[in-house]
């Protein structure tokens, strides 16, 4: 299948041009919940607002906890902007999604759940795109398709996935290896000048899944979202948590609040 044809039957599984068309901005809104796995267990409910207008997106979910702990995740179609959990610290999920900006700024994040979805406009992208087959994916055969930001993403992989019979997209991944003693982008560091590789690599994964498809003003748009962020290696140590949303309204064309792509 050439990239062309999977892209062209992934669109149409949304909904006709006219329809995707008319979808200037999206309002989702509905419940969250975060689940620890390591090196900590435990899980909180909160709820959730999934936010875009053309590219601009925000995804928010607050959870009940006593420190008030969310997860704001922002680009305003300038700069991508994540929120601190205070002392100026960042959750893992944070800190990836501000250190790799292209997964806001590329409107990768939440697939279709957003208007800022990059195979909605190629065109204005313009990124590399190359089709690897059907990849079998937790039982499941899936279409491959690998996507290079036109802008440098650095070490940062990029894989969507889509269903066979529907073209509907339903998974992707994301996927960095930190080398021991060199910075971003592979450049030596201070206390590693050369650049060279001394010790145990970090990696660092993000897996989302999307399901629950229902139509929405002729568009048909994912409500369940589940996001699995994984850091594997010994300094820092392994860390896995999972987050999950369930949309219970989405909204289109609504007058969004300017302050909507600020972090609150």
């Amino acid at each position: 299948m050439k990239v062309e044809e999977l892209v062209a039957r992934h669109l149409s599984s949304i909904g006709t041009q006219e329809a995707r068309a008319a979808a200037k901005n999206r309002a989702g809104s509905g419940s969250a919940q975060v689940t620890f796995h390591m090196p900590k267990t435990g899980q909180l409910p909160g709820r959730s607002d999934v936010i875009s207008d053309g590219r601009m997106m925000r995804i928010a979910m607050m959870f009940s906890s006593q420190d008030n702990q969310s997860e704001q995740l922002v680009f305003n179609g300038k700069a991508v902007d994540t929120n601190q959990l205070g002392l100026r610290l960042r959750s893992p999920l944070s800190a990836f999604v501000f250190d790799h900006v292209a997964l806001l700024q590329e409107g990768l994040m939440c697939g279709t759940m957003t208007t800022a979805w990059p195979l909605l406009d190629l065109a204005g992208r313009q990124p590399k795109l190359v089709y690897t087959g059907l990849k079998k994916l937790e039982g499941r055969q899936l279409h491959e398709l690998t996507y290079r930001p036109k802008k440098d993403a650095g070490d940062l992989q990029i894989a969507l996935y889509f269903d066979p019979e529907t073209f509907r997209h339903v998974y992707s991944q994301y996927r960095v290896v930190e080398r021991v003693g060199v910075g971003e982008y592979g450049r030596p560091t201070q206390a590693n000048p050369t650049g060279t590789n001394p010790g145990t690599d970090t990696f660092y994964r993000i897996e989302e899944w999307f399901d629950d498809f229902k139509t929405v003003d002729s568009l048909t748009l994912p409500h369940a979202y589940k996001l699995r962020f994984t850091r594997e290696g010994s300094d820092p140590p392994t860390y896995i948590c999972e987050y999950s949303i369930s949309l219970t309204q989405v909204l289109h064309n609504q007058a969004l609040d300017p302050k909507a792509f600020v972090i609150q």
